[in-house]
C-alpha cells in the first residue's frame, strides 16, 4: 500500500497513519510547485524543468538537484537509466573496461537533445558553443570523471583561474601535487593532477584543473557519459568496492556551459546549467543525547521520528552539511557553513549567486521507508523557502 497520495498537482499527503498504530493520526501535508505521481514519465518531469534548462541559451545560470534516499530514482530521473556489464570472457579482467548502455534518458540527456535541436534551428542567427564537465565527490575528494576518458585526451581543456572562457592546455605534466580534495589513489595517472576549488576573476566558484570537453552533438554527450561511467566502474571494481554502494555515497555534478553569440551584433551570452545527483540521504539511528533537556535544533526538527521513537542522523556526513547550509540560508544567518564540505563549497554559487535553482525530491511510497520519505519532504519544504535572489543575464561582447 502506498503511503503517498497526490490529491492535486501541488499537494502531497504522507499517510503516516498507515504505519503508526493506535490513536488518531492525521496524514502529513506538503505543498510544492509540482507533485508527480509514480506513473509520471521522464518527459513529464522534464517538462517542469524545461524553462530553467533552456534559459542557459539566453545567458542564465541554473542548477537542478536531485535529493532522496538510496534507490528512489535520483539518478534515473536526473541523468538517466543505464546498465553496466562485462562479457563472460572479460568480467574477471582488470584490464578490460565494462560496456555501458543508456536505456532511458533522464532530464540531463533530454535537455541536451533539446538544446542541440534549438541550436541547429537558430544557427543562422546565433553561433552556439558548448562544453561539458562531469565530476564526482566521494569522501570529500573531487574526482574528474571526464579526465579518465579517451575523449579528454583528444579534446579536453583544463579550467584555468581566469574568467568564463579561460582554459589551459591539457597536459600530463600539469600538477602532480595533491591536497585533501584529490583522489590520490586513483589508478589512472590521468587523475594525478591537482584539483582545487577556486574563485575566478568573475567571482564564480570553479574547480581548477577540471577537464572541460567541447561538445557539438548529442552523440558526443552520450559517448562522454559511456566512457566516464565505464572508467568509473572499472576503477571501483579494481579497488574491490561494490559499485551500488559507491554510487550511493557519491555526489555527481554535470555542468553544461553555453556560449551564444549574435551573428549580427557580436554580442553574446554565457549561460550554465548544473545537474547535481546528490548522494543518498538515508538516515541511521544515533545515540541518545546526554541531556534530554538540550535545545532542539533545525536538524532535529527535520529528522523528527515518524512512527518510531528513534533519534536519527544522516548516514552521509556531506548531506548533513548540505542541510546545515539550507537551514542557515532559510534563517538568514550571517555565517553560512559552505566550506564545511566539498559539496557545499562547490554549490556556493547556487545558493548565493544569481542562479535559478530547482530541487527534485525523490521519495519512496513504501511503508518501510516512511522515515526517509518524511525527511526528504521536510527538506524539500525548507529548500523551497530559501530566498536566493533574482537571476541575471550574463552578457559579453565578442565584437
Amino acid at each position: 500500500t502506498s503511503i503517498i497520495s497526490v490529491p492535486s498537482h501541488e499537494i502531497g499527503l504522507l499517510h503516516r497513519e498507515a504505519v503508526v498504530k493506535g490513536g488518531q493520526v492525521n496524514p502529513m501535508s506538503f505543498e510544492f510547485d509540482r507533485m508527480f505521481p509514480s506513473s509520471a514519465t521522464q518527459k513529464d518531469v522534464y517538462g517542469e524543468m524545461e524553462e530553467l534548462v533552456l534559459s542557459s541559451l539566453d545567458g542564465y545560470n541554473s542548477c537542478l538537484m536531485a535529493f532522496g534516499q538510496n534507490g528512489c530514482g535520483k539518478t534515473r530521473s536526473l541523468i538517466g537509466d543505464f546498465s553496466i556489464g562485462y562479457s563472460d570472457v572479460d568480467k574477471n579482467s582488470a584490464d578490460v573496461d565494462p560496456t555501458v548502455e543508456i536505456t532511458e534518458c533522464g532530464a540531463h540527456l533530454i535537455a541536451l537533445q533539446q538544446i542541440f535541436t534549438i541550436s541547429e534551428q537558430r544557427r543562422s542567427r546565433f553561433q552556439d558553443s558548448f562544453t561539458l564537465t562531469i565530476l564526482e565527490i566521494n569522501d570529500e575528494k573531487i574526482i574528474d570523471l571526464v579526465a579518465e576518458t579517451d575523449i579528454a585526451e583528444l579534446k579536453g581543456q583544463e579550467l584555468g583561474i581566469g574568467g568564463k572562457h579561460d582554459y589551459v592546455r591539457k597536459g600530463s605534466e600539469i600538477g602532480s601535487a595533491s591536497n585533501s580534495q584529490i583522489d590520490e589513489k586513483t589508478a589512472s595517472s590521468k587523475q594525478s593532477k591537482r584539483l582545487e576549488i577556486r574563485t575566478n576573476v568573475d567571482g564564480e566558484t570553479f574547480v581548477q584543473g577540471l577537464v572541460s570537453v567541447p561538445i557539438s552533438s548529442y552523440e558526443d554527450v552520450l559517448e562522454i557519459w559511456k566512457q566516464s561511467l565505464s572508467k568509473r566502474a572499472k576503477r571501483v571494481q579494481n579497488r574491490g568496492q561494490k559499485l551500488r554502494s559507491y554510487e550511493a555515497s557519491s555526489h555527481l555534478i554535470a555542468t553544461l556551459q553555453v556560449v551564444s553569440t549574435n551573428a549580427v551584433t557580436g554580442v553574446g551570452t554565457v549561460g550554465k546549467v548544473q545537474f547535481v545527483d546528490l548522494a543518498a540521504s538515508d538516515v541511521v539511528p544515533r545515540r541518545s543525547s546526554f541531556s534530554s533537556k538540550s535545545k532542539s535544533t533545525s536538524m532535529d526538527a527535520m529528522l523528527a521520528p515518524v512512527g518510531n521513537t528513534n533519534e536519527w542522523r544522516f548516514a552521509n556526513r556531506s548531506i548533513s552539511q548540505l542541510v546545515d547550509v539550507v537551514n542557515a540560508r532559510y534563517q538568514f544567518s550571517r555565517s553560512v557553513p559552505y566550506r564545511n564540505s566539498t559539496l557545499t563549497h562547490l554549490l556556493l554559487d547556487s545558493f548565493e549567486g544569481d542562479t535559478k535553482v530547482l530541487l527534485l525530491a525523490c521519495v519512496s511510497s513504501d511503508a518501510k521507508d516512511l522515515q526517509n520519505t518524511a525527511n526528504t519532504l521536510r527538506f524539500a519544504t525548507k529548500m523551497r523557502k530559501v530566498i536566493i535572489g533574482k537571476a541575471t543575464k550574463h552578457v559579453v561582447s565578442f565584437a
